[in-house]
Parts: structure tokens; C-alpha cells; sequence
């Protein structure tokens, strides 16, 4: 019998995948291109990771307002909501990432070292953010938010000539790390109790009290996890305390992009 007969795989809408695919391959761009060709002009690649960023934020504008006659939906087997409040915060990441790569390029010009990598960290991480905030599955959204955590780990210890941006970088791994294990977690209690990782199935679950009781103890438990590591990973109060030392540690024009990022 062949099992693959039956197989349909995801249809995928590429248009409305664009931003996400824009910053992916901006970032692939600097990283290709970059690593291959002698050390660029100094700011062409603010302009490449500023421009990418740009163009993610119009292709998302113009979903955005296609929304106004068209209903909000999800995409990838329902794992991305493709909604409007989804394409606000796009584009609100993608101006961040304008403004960080024009405040690094400012840095450079100051005297700090101007690589490619900061940019191309900037985008992926704007990647990641994109795909969190758009995420209609918990798994979804762990993804999302551990690539945004692992660039902003790197960017947090770019500086290669103070030991403090160093350690700003390791403390803010560890740390996220812990995050990441409570999360991973919770994920794996709740899909336990309810079968599901969808947002829309777990809600249908629990709408079902005889099913799962809402009281249930390993779903309290996994939902408690997720708060934790969300608040880990958010700087929410009181899962703040690595905020100061990260914060002071990193590059300034890291900071910004830091508080803006988890916030």
C-alpha cells in the first residue's frame, strides 16, 4: 500500500508569505554576498538591511489594506494568522529595524567596527518577531520567538572589544535558555491535556469542560510555564531581573533594538 498516495501537502500562498520571505532573503544577502565580495563601503549595508526592511513593511501595508475586502485567514495548515492586527505589528517590527540599522551605521561612523552581521541579525530576528506575533499555533510561536531570541543573543555580544557587552551576551543566553526549557514545557502539557497545539483547538478544547476540565492540574501547570517563559523571554514583571546587566552590557544602539524587541 502506498502511504504517500494520500499525502496532500500544505498549500502554500507565497503573496501572502512575502514579508517574512523579503526579510528571510535580505538576510540571506548580506550574510552570501557579504561573506564573498571585499568589505563594502561603509553604510551600504544599514542601506541593504534598512531597504529590505522597508520593502517587508509595503508588501505588508498592501495586505494590510487587500484585508479590507478580503477576510483575515490563516496560512501553513493554520499555523500563521494572516489577519490585521498580525500586518500592524510587521510593520511596526520592520520600522525598528529601519531605525536600528541607521542608529548602528551611526555607531560606525564613530568609530566602532562596521560588519555585516549586526544587519543581517537584525533582520532575522525581525523574522523571528514577525512569525511570533503572527503565530496561530504554540509551536509557531516558540519558533518565532527563539529565532528573534538567538539574534538578539549574538547582537547582545557583538562588541568584540569590551568584555561587558560579552558578558551581557552570555547572561542573556543562559538565562534564555531556562526560558526556552519552561516553555518547551508547557507546550508539551498543554498538547498533552488537550491534544492540540493550534490556538483555535486548544480554545474548542477547553470550551468542552467534560472533555478538560478547566481546573485541570497538568493544564495549569503547562499554562503557568508559559507564562513564565514568555515573561522570561518578554522581560515582564517579575521575570525582569536580567534586563539591567543585559541591557548596560550591550552595544547601545543594541539596546534600543533590545527594548523594542521584547517588548
Amino acid at each position: 500500500m502506498d502511504v504517500t498516495a494520500d499525502f496532500m501537502p500544505p498549500t502554500i500562498e507565497w503573496y501572502a508569505l512575502s514579508p517574512y520571505i523579503a526579510l528571510l532573503a535580505g538576510a540571506l544577502v548580506l550574510l552570501l554576498v557579504g561573506s564573498l565580495t571585499p568589505r563594502w563601503p561603509r553604510g551600504w549595508y544599514a542601506i541593504v538591511a534598512a531597504t529590505t526592511a522597508g520593502s517587508a513593511a509595503v508588501l505588508a501595508s498592501l495586505q494590510f489594506a487587500a484585508l479590507e475586502t478580503e477576510a483575515a485567514r490563516t496560512l501553513v495548515k493554520g499555523t500563521i494568522a494572516h489577519d490585521r492586527f498580525g500586518l500592524v505589528a510587521i510593520i511596526a517590527v520592520c520600522f525598528i529595524v529601519v531605525m536600528s540599522a541607521m542608529t548602528t551605521s551611526d555607531a560606525a561612523s564613530q568609530g566602532a567596527a562596521d560588519t555585516l552581521e549586526p544587519y543581517a541579525l537584525m533582520l532575522t530576528a525581525a523574522l523571528g518577531a514577525a512569525v511570533m506575533v503572527s503565530a496561530n499555533d504554540l509551536l509557531a510561536a516558540f519558533l518565532g520567538i527563539e529565532i528573534l531570541s538567538l539574534s538578539l543573543y549574538v547582537l547582545a555580544a557583538s562588541d568584540r572589544r569590551r568584555s561587558a557587552s560579552q558578558e551581557a551576551g552570555l547572561k542573556y543566553f543562559i538565562l534564555g535558555g531556562f526560558a526556552s526549557a519552561f516553555l518547551l514545557y508547557g507546550i508539551a502539557l498543554v498538547y498533552g491535556t488537550t491534544g492540540q497545539t493550534n490556538f483555535g483547538g486548544i480554545a474548542t478544547v477547553l470550551a468542552d469542560e467534560v472533555t478538560v476540565p478547566r481546573n485541570d492540574t497538568m493544564l495549569l501547570a503547562g499554562v503557568a510555564l508559559l507564562v513564565v517563559g514568555f515573561g522570561f523571554k518578554t522581560s515582564l514583571v517579575p521575570f525582569h531581573s536580567w534586563t539591567p546587566d543585559v541591557y548596560q552590557g550591550a552595544p547601545t544602539h543594541v539596546t534600543a533594538t533590545l527594548t523594542t524587541s521584547t517588548t
